[in-house]
């Protein structure tokens, strides 16, 4: 049964697969990329009251969210991570270790459901809506071009009129070569 939850307690993710996101999904830039994801979903708990984290489990920042979203559980046990799928063996095609991630945050989810038997054009757009639709607040790693599935989801989140917090991995892996050159960061006290 899927459990019903307060729009304003939930908060939504989408972001990109590891493909659309380049080099900042390898090595220091990742890290850094991570690190902003759980900075977010902590601000969202402690500054904000948002208990409730949906996610569509694709390969790439689904996943990073999801574990960072378990990290806060260990500690906050009020936290529930909610898994929608968009339909059965979405991670077939991946490699092994990407798939074993996967089982291992199903398994300790709140909440864990498949919208569809079998994958169809357009179960990934439902799923997207899905995901939207039930949260105040869209989290978002965000390059702003206008194709592909983040950028459908933040769409329908601006159309539903939702709170979106947008994570530019473009600006993250900048950052991240201005700290390997020493320079300081925006508001840094150097």
């Amino acid at each position: 049964m899927v459990e019903q939850v307060e729009e304003r307690l939930a908060c939504a993710f989408t972001g990109h697969r590891p493909s659309r996101l380049g080099a900042v999904a390898q090595g220091g830039q990742k890290q850094r990329l991570l690190e902003r994801i759980g900075q977010e979903v902590n601000r969202l708990y402690y500054e904000e009251g948002i208990r409730h984290y949906y996610t569509g489990m694709a390969l790439g920042a689904d996943l990073w969210f999801a574990q960072k979203v378990l990290e806060l559980r260990r500690a906050k046990r009020d936290v529930k991570l909610h898994c929608v799928l968009p339909c059965y063996d979405q991670e077939l095609s991946w490699e092994e270790e990407d798939r074993e991630v996967y089982r291992s945050i199903l398994a300790q989810a709140d909440e864990a459901f498949y919208l569809n038997g079998a994958y169809f054009r357009g179960c990934m757009q439902e799923r997207n809506r899905y995901l939207v639709e039930r949260a105040a607040t869209l989290l978002a790693v965000y390059d702003g071009e206008q194709g592909g599935g983040t950028a459908y989801t933040v769409r329908h989140a601006r159309r539903l009129r939702r709170r979106i917090v947008v994570i530019d991995p473009r600006e993250e892996a900048a950052q991240q070569q201005l700290s390997a050159k020493g320079a300081p960061s925006p508001g840094s006290a150097r």
